[in-house]
């Protein structure tokens, strides 16, 4: 009797080790900040990527900011180009606002890998 509960323990103990170890690993890795560079003056908008939200800081031509991650939002149409994409960047106040990819030097998305 005493040995078909140790082999149930051990049984259950293995399961829940297996369980935690996939869903350690299943865990989203944390996403790297990417530094991107301004090539335009651009509001930075808290909240999120929405022209409407109030505007927090700016994005200034060659100036360096660290970003999180890229996602989609309101449709930016400024300096010629058509582009739905921002950018979530840590402010040096603390905290986070989204910038319009399309004041960002690089692609579509201010050269972000991440998306959020």
């Amino acid at each position: 009797m005493a040995a078909a509960k140790t082999k149930r323990a051990l049984a259950l103990c293995g399961a829940s080790a297996a369980l935690l170890s996939a869903s350690v690993l299943g865990a989203a890795p944390a996403l790297a900040d990417t530094m991107v560079v301004a090539w335009a003056h651009g509001n930075v908008h808290a909240d999120g990527p929405a022209v409407s939200e109030r505007v927090v800081s700016y994005v200034n031509p060659g100036y360096s900011y660290t970003a999180q991650c890229w996602l989609e939002g309101d449709l930016v149409t400024d300096l010629g180009i058509t582009n739905r994409n921002w950018v979530r960047l840590k402010l040096n106040s603390g905290g986070i606002g989204y910038v319009s990819a399309i004041y960002l030097k690089g692609n579509d998305k201010g050269n972000v890998p991440n998306h959020c």
